[in-house]
């Protein structure tokens, strides 16, 4: 696995959804390309919201060009609510995590261009620009904040 860690989720077990739909996040459909991990190219792609969810999926590129990890990611409507879920891959497609587990991340807040998800924040920032900040846990117990700055590819 690389140095990368893990997404860490924290939630309060009272705190209460806000409510979301997922044609909120429609605006996120298409391809985007920016700086990732160390300053090497990132990319994500985002379906058209279907069937209650968004589908897509993220490569990060090593310094060298080649292949450090994917992801395939889901936005999906939970009630009246959304969350953002996904699966790690190396290079060879071995997943990360088990079978059967899925790295979940609830909606805590939003607001009209930013959604703050437990442990992950999208921002729009223009019609052709976005960010995304994931909250990582390091091997050894620390937490670090991961900035990808993205532009609209189409």
């Amino acid at each position: 696995m690389p140095a990368v860690g893990h997404p860490e989720i924290h939630r309060a077990p009272q705190q209460t959804d806000p409510r979301a739909e997922i044609a909120d996040l429609q605006w996120l459909e298409g391809a985007w390309e920016g700086e990732g991990i160390n300053g090497a190219l990132a990319t994500e792609v985002y379906s058209a919201p279907a069937g209650g969810q968004m589908v897509g999926h993220f490569r990060q590129l090593d310094t060298d060009g080649s292949v450090l990890f994917y992801e395939l990611i889901t936005i999906s409507q939970v009630g009246d609510t959304i969350e953002y879920r996904l699966k790690h891959f190396d290079a060879d497609l071995t997943g990360w995590e088990t079978q059967k587990q899925v790295r979940r991340f609830p909606l805590l807040s939003k607001n009209q261009d930013s959604w703050h998800f437990d442990g992950l924040i999208i921002k729009r920032e223009a019609e052709d620009r976005m960010s995304i900040t994931v909250r990582v846990r390091q091997d050894d117990g620390s937490n670090e904040r991961l900035l990808f700055r993205y532009r609209r590819l189409r």
